[in-house]
C-alpha cells in the first residue's frame, strides 16, 4: 500500500486521480491480470501515443459518456460530442447561406433549415451555427481534405434571421470510417467492432443569455445508424432528407439535377441546469 504523504493543492485532482488508481487496481484484481497483460497494454498505450492516437482512443472509448456526465440536467436539443474535426473561425454568413465548397463538389446539394428557439419557445434572432461537416466522399476540410485545396470546405457560421430561422445550402454528406491503421483501428477490430461513423452533420449554437449546444444530425436510413463506432447516435438527433426530382422545383432552386432538404429545429437552454 503507498503510504506517501502528499500536499494536496488541488482537492479534485488528489480525489479524481486516487479514485481511479483503485478502480484500476480493483480490475486488476478482479480480472486476474497477468504480467504479460500488464505489459501488452503498456505497449498498446505507448503505441498509440507514438502514433497521436489518444485523442482519438479517448473519442472512440469515453467522449459520449463525458457528454453525457457534463450535460444531466439539460433543457434543450440533445447535445451529443463534438468529435476531432472543428475548426474554430469559419466564415461568418447571414441566412440563408450556401457554405463554402468547390467548384465541383462532389454528391447532391442538401438544403439544411430550421428555427433556433430558447427553451421558454422564443425565437432567438441572430443566433450563430457554426456548422461543419464530411463531403459527399467521407473527408473533412482541414485534415484529409488540403486547407490549400478548399479551405473552410463545408463550414460556416450561419447566422439566424430576426424569425431565428437559418438556411443553408450545403451537400448531403457520407457515412465515414474513422483512422484505423493504427492501435485504435487494431483495438476495435480484435474486439469485433467497425470503424465506421453514420452520415451526419455537425453544429454548435450560441447566443447571448443561453448555453452553448453542440450536436449533431444524423441521416435515417444510414446502414451504420445503428452501430456508430463511437456510440453517438441518439434517436432525437436523427433525421430523414426529401430527395427532390421535379424538374421545375430544380430549376427554381438554381439547381442542375436532384436536391435534398432537411428540416431541424433546436432548442437552446438559458442557462445549464445540471444535477446535484
Amino acid at each position: 500500500m503507498n503510504t506517501q504523504k502528499r500536499e494536496v493543492r488541488n482537492p479534485r485532482l488528489n480525489r479524481v486521480f486516487d479514485d481511479l488508481v483503485d478502480t484500476l487496481r480493483n480490475f486488476i484484481r478482479k480480472h486476474n491480470l497477468t504480467y504479460e497483460e500488464y505489459h501488452r497494454a503498456i505497449a498498446f498505450l505507448a503505441e498509440a501515443g507514438e502514433k497521436g492516437e489518444i485523442p482519438l482512443l479517448m473519442d472512440v472509448f469515453l467522449e459520449v459518456t463525458v457528454d453525457d456526465v457534463d450535460h444531466r440536467g439539460w433543457a434543450g436539443t440533445e447535445t451529443t460530442v463534438e468529435g476531432p474535426y472543428y475548426v474554430p473561425n469559419a466564415p461568418e454568413m447571414a441566412s440563408p447561406a450556401v457554405v463554402p465548397h468547390r467548384a465541383n463538389e462532389p454528391g447532391e446539394p442538401l438544403i439544411f433549415s430550421g428555427t433556433i428557439r430558447s427553451s421558454d419557445g422564443v425565437p432567438l434572432a441572430g443566433a450563430i451555427l457554426d456548422f461543419w461537416q464530411s463531403d459527399a466522399e467521407g473527408r473533412y476540410s482541414h485534415f484529409n481534405i488540403p486547407e490549400a485545396e478548399a479551405p473552410f470546405n463545408l463550414r460556416a457560421r450561419v447566422k439566424a434571421d430576426q424569425n431565428g430561422r437559418y438556411e443553408l445550402q450545403t451537400w448531403v454528406p457520407a457515412a465515414y470510417e474513422i483512422p484505423k491503421a493504427g492501435p485504435t483501428g487494431a483495438l476495435i477490430k480484435a474486439l469485433g467492432g467497425h470503424p465506421w461513423r453514420p452520415a451526419h452533420l455537425h453544429v454548435r449554437l450560441t447566443h447571448p443569455g443561453h448555453a452553448t449546444l453542440t450536436t449533431q444530425v444524423f441521416l435515417k436510413d444510414d446502414p451504420w445508424i445503428e452501430s456508430d463506432v463511437v456510440g453517438a447516435v441518439k434517436s432525437s438527433l436523427i433525421r430523414g432528407t426529401t430527395r427532390t426530382t421535379d424538374p421545375a422545383e430544380i430549376r427554381r432552386r438554381g439547381f442542375s439535377g436532384p436536391f435534398h432538404t432537411l428540416e431541424y429545429d433546436f432548442v437552446l437552454p438559458r442557462q445549464m441546469a445540471k444535477a446535484a
